[in-house]
């Protein structure tokens, strides 16, 4: 089956321009209290994952990935939550212009 998604799974393992770790996605449109501005996705470094309460999460956009080194579990539920966050960051778009 094939299939298009806007956003990576929970779980996928990716590669960011000018860094050279690999980041473990656990969440997406993450606001950043630092920038003010949703980030499209959180991550924590793999393979240690989440290590310490105390730990800054990664935050980063599509457009700062370089190399995804797996792509996390897909099924219906993903398929429609992409979908929400799809239309949810076109709303956003559309309030700022």
């Amino acid at each position: 089956m094939l299939f298009k998604k806007n956003y990576l799974s929970v779980g996928s393992v990716v590669g960011l321009n000018n860094d050279s770790r690999r980041l473990l996605v656990i969440g997406r449109q993450m606001f950043s209290e630092t920038n003010n501005i949703i980030r499209d996705y959180a991550a924590v470094e793999y393979p240690n994952g989440f290590t310490d309460p105390k730990e800054q999460l990664v935050l980063f956009d599509k457009d700062d990935i370089d190399l995804v080194y797996h792509y996390g579990y897909v099924d219906q539920r993903e398929m429609l939550l992409d979908e929400l966050l799809t239309d949810a960051e076109e709303r956003n778009i559309m309030k700022e212009k």
